[in-house]
C-alpha cells in the first residue's frame, strides 16, 4: 500500500482526528493513576483509568502494554448476592514482552479481589484472591463439608441434581444455604479452579482439590 491509496489517506485522517481529540481532552484527573498500582481504588475508578489509557495510547495490546487493572473476563462481578459484601475480580498483566531488551517487568498475571462495600481488596493469584475474599465475606468457610466427586453434578439448567440436593440437605449447614454462599466440592486433578456463580446459591463452587492439592482424585 502506498501513501496515496484511499486506505492510507483514511488512516492518516483518523490519526489526525485522534491527535486533535487528545489535544482537546482535559488532563487526566484520576483518582486512579494511568499505570499499575497496588493502592486501593474502586472497580469503577480502575475501569475509568484503563479506558483513559486506551484513549491516549490505543486499545490494541492495551492489556499487556498498560499493565493496568481491568475486569477479569471470566470473573467480573463474581458474587453480587452476599449480604453486606460484594466481589469484583480484576486482573493486571505484568508479564514481560520485551524481547532482547532490559526491563523491569514483574513477570506475572495478577488477580485482585475487591469488596467495594468495605473498601477491601486482596492481590495474588486467582485462587488466592478468591479465597481471601471468602475469608473476608464468609469467615469459617474452610470448615464446610466437602461434597464428594461422584455426586457433584449439575443439570442442564445449572441446578444441583437430586443426589447433590439430598447431600446438601443432609450435610450443608442451614446457615450456609444463603444467597451468595459457597459450596466446597471434590474435583479430579485437572478441574481445580474455583468457579463463580456455580453453587446452588449463586456463590462459588470452591475446589477442595485446589485447597488440598495432595488429596486429589485420579
Amino acid at each position: 500500500m502506498t501513501a496515496n491509496t484511499p486506505g492510507q489517506i483514511a488512516f492518516d485522517i483518523d490519526a489526525l482526528i485522534h491527535d486533535a481529540d487528545l489535544r482537546a481532552a482535559p488532563a487526566w484527573g484520576g483518582p486512579a493513576p494511568l499505570h499499575f498500582t497496588t493502592d486501593y481504588y474502586t472497580p469503577g475508578e480502575l475501569a475509568a483509568a484503563f479506558e483513559r489509557w486506551c484513549f491516549e495510547h490505543g486499545s490494541f495490546g492495551s492489556i499487556p502494554r498498560s499493565h493496568m487493572w481491568h475486569p477479569a473476563i471470566t470473573m467480573g462481578d463474581a458474587n453480587t448476592d452476599t449480604a453486606g459484601h460484594d466481589l469484583a475480580v480484576l486482573t493486571a498483566d505484568l508479564r514481560c514482552d520485551h524481547y532482547g531488551e532490559r526491563c523491569q517487568c514483574v513477570g506475572t498475571l495478577l488477580t485482585r479481589a475487591i469488596c467495594e462495600t468495605c473498601r477491601w481488596h486482596a492481590d495474588g493469584t486467582e485462587q488466592h484472591a478468591v479465597e481471601a475474599w471468602h475469608d473476608h465475606a464468609w469467615p469459617g468457610w474452610r470448615t464446610l463439608p466437602v461434597a464428594p466427586l461422584g455426586i457433584t453434578k449439575w443439570d442442564d439448567r445449572s441446578r444441583p441434581t437430586k443426589k447433590l440436593a439430598a447431600w446438601i440437605e443432609e450435610h450443608q449447614p442451614a446457615a450456609w444455604q444463603l444467597p451468595g454462599a459457597p459450596i466446597i466440592t471434590e474435583r479430579d486433578r485437572y478441574g481445580t479452579r474455583h468457579v463463580p456463580r456455580r453453587s446452588p446459591w449463586r456463590g462459588f463452587d470452591l475446589s477442595h482439590t485446589a485447597l488440598n492439592p495432595d488429596t486429589h482424585t485420579d
